[in-house]
Protein backbone atom coordinates (compact mmCIF):
# COMPACT_ATOMS: atom_id res chain seq x y z
CA UNK A 1 0.00 0.00 0.00
CA UNK A 2 2.71 2.14 0.81
CA UNK A 3 4.63 1.82 -2.43
CA UNK A 4 1.52 2.63 -4.34
CA UNK A 5 1.17 5.72 -2.73
CA UNK A 6 5.07 6.52 -3.08
CA UNK A 7 5.06 5.42 -6.78
CA UNK A 8 2.90 8.51 -7.84
CA UNK A 9 3.97 11.02 -5.74
CA UNK A 10 7.45 11.01 -6.64
CA UNK A 11 6.74 10.81 -9.90
CA UNK A 12 4.72 13.99 -9.90
CA UNK A 13 7.80 15.32 -7.57
CA UNK A 14 9.95 14.83 -10.51
CA UNK A 15 7.96 15.95 -13.08
CA UNK A 16 6.76 19.21 -11.24
CA UNK A 17 10.22 21.05 -12.91
CA UNK A 18 9.86 19.80 -16.36
CA UNK A 19 9.24 22.55 -18.74
CA UNK A 20 8.39 21.70 -22.39
CA UNK A 21 10.26 22.84 -24.86
CA UNK A 22 9.78 26.11 -26.82
CA UNK A 23 10.72 26.30 -30.51
CA UNK A 24 10.64 29.96 -31.67
CA UNK A 25 10.48 29.55 -35.77
CA UNK A 26 10.76 32.92 -37.34
CA UNK A 27 7.97 33.08 -39.91
CA UNK A 28 9.13 35.26 -43.07
CA UNK A 29 6.64 35.96 -45.77
CA UNK A 30 7.94 35.98 -49.08
CA UNK A 31 7.98 39.31 -51.07
CA UNK A 32 5.85 37.51 -54.05
CA UNK A 33 3.27 36.21 -51.84
CA UNK A 34 2.59 39.82 -50.34
CA UNK A 35 2.70 41.58 -53.86
CA UNK A 36 0.45 38.87 -55.16
CA UNK A 37 -1.95 39.76 -52.00
CA UNK A 38 -1.58 43.42 -52.63
CA UNK A 39 -2.85 42.70 -56.09
CA UNK A 40 -5.37 40.75 -55.59
CA UNK A 41 -6.99 43.27 -53.30
CA UNK A 42 -6.30 46.30 -55.65
CA UNK A 43 -8.23 44.12 -58.30
CA UNK A 44 -11.19 43.17 -56.03
CA UNK A 45 -11.67 46.92 -55.41
CA UNK A 46 -11.45 48.02 -58.90
CA UNK A 47 -13.62 45.78 -59.74
CA UNK A 48 -16.04 46.43 -56.77
CA UNK A 49 -16.29 50.05 -57.70
CA UNK A 50 -17.02 49.66 -61.69
CA UNK A 51 -19.97 47.13 -60.90
CA UNK A 52 -23.35 48.07 -60.11
CA UNK A 53 -26.76 46.73 -60.28
CA UNK A 54 -30.05 48.61 -61.73
CA UNK A 55 -33.64 47.59 -62.66
CA UNK A 56 -34.90 47.81 -66.59
CA UNK A 57 -38.53 48.24 -67.10
CA UNK A 58 -38.54 48.21 -71.03
CA UNK A 59 -37.20 47.61 -73.82
CA UNK A 60 -38.54 48.99 -77.03
CA UNK A 61 -39.73 51.93 -79.14
CA UNK A 62 -39.16 55.56 -77.63
CA UNK A 63 -42.93 56.75 -77.45
CA UNK A 64 -43.65 53.73 -74.96
CA UNK A 65 -40.29 53.79 -73.04
CA UNK A 66 -41.14 57.92 -72.56
CA UNK A 67 -44.58 57.05 -71.46
CA UNK A 68 -42.97 54.19 -68.71
CA UNK A 69 -40.61 56.84 -67.53
CA UNK A 70 -42.83 59.22 -67.11
CA UNK A 71 -44.81 57.14 -65.06
CA UNK A 72 -42.06 55.77 -63.01
CA UNK A 73 -41.28 59.43 -62.38
CA UNK A 74 -45.02 59.99 -61.09
CA UNK A 75 -44.93 56.86 -58.57
CA UNK A 76 -41.03 57.22 -57.50
CA UNK A 77 -40.16 60.67 -57.79
CA UNK A 78 -36.78 59.80 -55.30
CA UNK A 79 -34.99 57.28 -57.66
CA UNK A 80 -33.07 58.17 -60.49
CA UNK A 81 -34.21 56.99 -63.45
CA UNK A 82 -33.24 57.30 -67.24
CA UNK A 83 -33.77 56.11 -70.64
CA UNK A 84 -30.89 54.63 -72.70
CA UNK A 85 -31.21 54.01 -76.40
CA UNK A 86 -29.23 50.70 -78.05
CA UNK A 87 -29.54 50.62 -81.38
CA UNK A 88 -32.42 50.48 -82.16
CA UNK A 89 -34.41 50.30 -79.49
CA UNK A 90 -34.36 52.11 -76.17
CA UNK A 91 -34.13 51.17 -72.43
CA UNK A 92 -35.58 52.50 -69.26
CA UNK A 93 -33.50 51.95 -66.47
CA UNK A 94 -34.03 53.20 -62.54
CA UNK A 95 -31.83 52.96 -59.94
CA UNK A 96 -27.95 53.12 -59.25
CA UNK A 97 -27.11 49.87 -56.58
CA UNK A 98 -23.68 48.75 -55.19
CA UNK A 99 -25.25 46.10 -53.13
CA UNK A 100 -26.70 43.22 -55.39
CA UNK A 101 -29.09 42.41 -51.90
CA UNK A 102 -30.18 46.39 -51.91
CA UNK A 103 -31.29 45.79 -55.60
CA UNK A 104 -32.69 42.48 -55.74
CA UNK A 105 -35.39 44.19 -52.50
CA UNK A 106 -35.99 47.51 -54.46
CA UNK A 107 -36.99 45.48 -57.69
CA UNK A 108 -39.44 42.97 -55.35
CA UNK A 109 -41.04 46.68 -55.04
CA UNK A 110 -40.75 47.62 -58.50
CA UNK A 111 -42.48 44.42 -59.73
CA UNK A 112 -45.93 44.79 -58.16
CA UNK A 113 -46.27 48.06 -60.35
CA UNK A 114 -44.24 47.03 -63.28
CA UNK A 115 -44.26 43.00 -63.35
CA UNK A 116 -41.92 42.70 -66.47
CA UNK A 117 -38.84 44.84 -64.39
CA UNK A 118 -35.97 42.83 -64.29
CA UNK A 119 -32.15 43.02 -62.36
CA UNK A 120 -29.26 44.19 -64.75
CA UNK A 121 -25.45 44.47 -63.65
CA UNK A 122 -23.47 46.51 -65.64
CA UNK A 123 -19.78 48.02 -65.62
CA UNK A 124 -18.87 51.69 -65.55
Amino acid sequence: MRNILLYPITILCFFYKVQSQEIIFPLEEDSIVKKLIFQKKEIDFEEYESNYYTIQLYYGNYAIAREILDDFKTNYPEWESKIIFETPNYKVQVGNFKNYYVSLNKLSQIKKKYPSAFLLKLKL
